[in-house]
C-alpha cells in the first residue's frame, strides 16, 4: 500500500506530539495568566478586574475567546492558576528537599520563603482576591484540579513524619490544616494592608515554624 504521506515528509511519533500539543497548551495558559495580569495591573486592580471580560483577556493574549473558554471556564479560574502555580512550585521544593534529606526546619524556611517571593511579585488585590476564592481549590472543568495549600503543607509534614523530626502520631491532614489557615490570613492581611515583603516572609516562616514547634514531640501532660 503506497502511504498518502508526501514525499519528505516523516510522521511525528504519537508520544512527541502529545509532548508538542501539552507544551502549547501550557504555553496559551501562560499567556492568558500573563495578559490578564497585566490588564488588572493597569490602575486600580479590582476595578480593571471588574471591568474585564473574557474577550479582552483574550485579545491581549493574542487568542480567540474560545482558546480563553477552552483553558478557563472564567477569569476567576486564571486568579487560581495564579495560586496554583506557587502551590505546585512549593510541592516540587518539597520534593526536591525531601530527596537530599534536608532537615525539616530548614526545608520548611525555604518552602515559606519561596512562597512569600511568589506572592509579592504579584498586586496585593491579586492575593487578596485569590484567598478569598480559596486559593486553589478547585480545578477548571476538563483539566486536573489545581492543587489546594494544605497538599504542600501535608507533603511536608509528612517528610518530616517520616524523618523522624515530628510525633509518630501526628494527624498529618490536621496539622496541613493548622498550616494553611495561618498562612491564609497572613496572605489575605498582606494583600488587604500595608505590610511590607519582608513582613510576610517573617510571618509565614515564624508562623509554620510555631506549628512545627508544637507538634515535633508529645509533651509531658
Amino acid at each position: 500500500m503506497i502511504s498518502a504521506m508526501e514525499p519528505g515528509r516523516t510522521r511525528t511519533p504519537p508520544r512527541q506530539r502529545a509532548t508538542l500539543v501539552n507544551t502549547r497548551s501550557r504555553e496559551t495558559r501562560q499567556a492568558l495568566t500573563r495578559a490578564a495580569l497585566r490588564l488588572w495591573s493597569e490602575g486600580d486592580f479590582d476595578e480593571a478586574y471588574q471591568a474585564s471580560t473574557a474577550a479582552d483577556i483574550a485579545q491581549a493574549a493574542g487568542v480567540s475567546k474560545g482558546t480563553f473558554y477552552f483553558h478557563f471556564a472564567n477569569k476567576e479560574a486564571i486568579l487560581l492558576e495564579m495560586s496554583s502555580a506557587t502551590i505546585q512550585a512549593m510541592i516540587d521544593q518539597v520534593e526536591a528537599g525531601a530527596a537530599r534529606g534536608l532537615p525539616l526546619r530548614a526545608l520548611s524556611e525555604q518552602v515559606m520563603a519561596s512562597m512569600a517571593r511568589r506572592i509579592v511579585r504579584a498586586p496585593r488585590a491579586a492575593a487578596l482576591r485569590a484567598g478569598g476564592l480559596g486559593f486553589a481549590v478547585r480545578g477548571d472543568e476538563g483539566n486536573l484540579a489545581s492543587p489546594r495549600l494544605s497538599v504542600a503543607f501535608d507533603a511536608l509534614l509528612r517528610y518530616g513524619k517520616e524523618h523522624g523530626d515530628l510525633n509518630a502520631e501526628l494527624d498529618v491532614e490536621e496539622g496541613a490544616a493548622m498550616m494553611t489557615a495561618v498562612t491564609m490570613e497572613a496572605i489575605i492581611r498582606w494583600g488587604a494592608g500595608d505590610h511590607s515583603a519582608s513582613w510576610l516572609s517573617r510571618t509565614l516562616r515564624d508562623r509554620v515554624e510555631v506549628i512545627l514547634h508544637g507538634i515535633s514531640h508529645k509533651h509531658d501532660v
